[in-house]
């Protein structure tokens, strides 16, 4: 008798840049959806914001081939309540084994940096025009989430 059974393998050296892709297309597309389909809605942005956390954390998990991980879902949505600086890193790196808190935080203000200077490069671009705030909303998604997915699968242990 052949005994059956499932495999789940993860790589040892996931790539950076493939997290960072997975990470900013699930944070951007969260973000479009949200943005684009309810622009005037309350609780559509609220719930963009909830679910935009678990972007960094499903592409690296992706990357990184291992099953998802619901502590550390649960964590980036928990974390995303609050100002995403600060808490979302804590929570992250709380909740997901081989995660630094501090190399979370430090990666978390790197991608807010970089993610406010898409931001400011599209609204010089756009000017007055107050149009560009949901493309603009969901660039700075993506650069955040892809930001935060380099960094857990680079900085990871």
């Amino acid at each position: 008798m052949i005994p059956l059974m499932a495999v789940t393998t993860t790589r040892s050296s996931a790539n950076p840049w493939l997290a960072s892709v997975y990470a900013g297309v699930i944070s951007a597309v969260i973000a479009a959806i949200m943005t684009f389909l309810f622009p005037d809605v309350l609780i559509g942005w609220i719930i963009a914001f909830l679910l935009i956390g678990i972007g960094p954390v499903v592409g690296y998990q992706l990357a990184t081939g291992r099953p998802l991980d619901w502590k550390s879902i649960l964590g980036a949505i928990i974390g995303s309540i609050l100002p995403i600086v600060v808490f979302w890193p804590i929570l992250v790196g709380a909740l997901t084994k081989g995660q630094s808190v501090g190399k979370l935080l430090l990666g978390s203000v790197i991608g807010v940096i970089l993610a406010w200077v898409v931001f400011l490069v599209i609204a010089t671009v756009m000017g007055q025009n107050p149009s560009f705030l949901p493309f603009a909303f969901t660039l700075y998604s993506a650069v955040w989430g892809g930001t935060l997915g380099a960094v857990m699968t680079a900085w990871g242990e």
